[in-house]
């Protein structure tokens, strides 16, 4: 007679176990480091960015967007929970060097990333960088935000690429399309500079230069003031480019920094 009910009892709590699951998966889900957002109509990626704290340009690089203000129903997006980047990992690259390009500390990194082996990392492996957002809108409140150059495809981004350090952004884009100053201020170059291409070098307020290489053609000269989104060149391959695409760097007293933690 016991075992009759204790068989009968068995299956209510495993059952009852179930349900407790499953109603926690929503909780569990949402404690992943990164998550899958499907886009809806009429969404933007400006405020999905704001929904979770996070910014436009650490979406962009962490869905290598074509185009940050073209996204589509029913496209995924992945999301860093954390407020940063999911960061492809390029041939030769160490955890130690991606913590640099980014700004942030190699501890901050491995507890973000528990589970991934430093000494091992793959080609390709995704490692997220977290708070880069917050640091991306802290430079934007501190007056230190810059207007994204030209609309395109992020190709390769800050940091180690190929055992050797890739100082800018690699921004895909067609050829001839318009490059616009990220700030307003003042060219300090304009010509051919060696495996830059034709390149333009602005210089702006807060000791903050900018740098857009591979140009197809120039549009502005030396001494000239400029204002933020004026039209300053053209997308082109010139120099040691493979394919159209902008070469942008950004650098405060002197100092290359990761562009992604000044745009918005």
């Amino acid at each position: 007679m016991l075992r009759k009910r204790s068989g009968r009892v068995w299956p209510a709590v495993l059952a009852g176990a179930l349900a407790a699951v499953l109603a926690l998966a929503p909780a569990l889900r949402a404690q992943a480091p990164v998550i899958e957002h499907v886009v809806k109509k009429g969404e933007t990626l400006s405020a999905i960015a704001r929904s979770y704290g996070s910014s436009v340009a650490a979406l962009a690089v962490s869905n290598a967007l074509a185009d940050p203000d073209l996204i589509f129903p029913g496209q995924k997006l992945k999301i860093p929970l954390s407020g940063g980047v999911v960061h492809r990992v390029a041939r030769g690259e160490t955890l130690w060097q991606i913590a640099k390009s980014y700004g942030v500390s190699l501890a901050a990194l491995k507890e973000a990333n528990p589970g991934l082996n430093p000494r091992n990392l793959a080609v390709g492996e995704e490692v997220i960088v977290p708070g880069v957002a917050r640091t991306i809108s802290s430079r934007q409140a501190g007056g230190m935000g810059l207007a994204w150059p030209v609309s395109g495809r992020i190709s390769s981004g800050y940091g180690w690429r190929g055992g050797r350090m890739h100082y800018g952004l690699d921004i895909a884009a067609p050829q001839g399309s318009t490059v616009v100053a990220a700030a307003p201020g003042r060219v300090v170059s304009a010509a051919w500079n060696g495996g830059y291409g034709r390149m333009v070098l602005l210089e702006h307020d807060r000791n903050l230069r900018t740098l857009y290489a591979h140009c197809s053609n120039l549009f502005v000269k030396p001494g000239q003031q400029v204002w933020r989104g004026q039209a300053i060149a053209s997308v082109g391959a010139t120099g040691n480019a493979t394919g159209p695409h902008l070469h942008f760097e950004v650098h405060v007293g002197g100092r290359p920094q990761n562009p992604l933690r000044f745009l918005p």
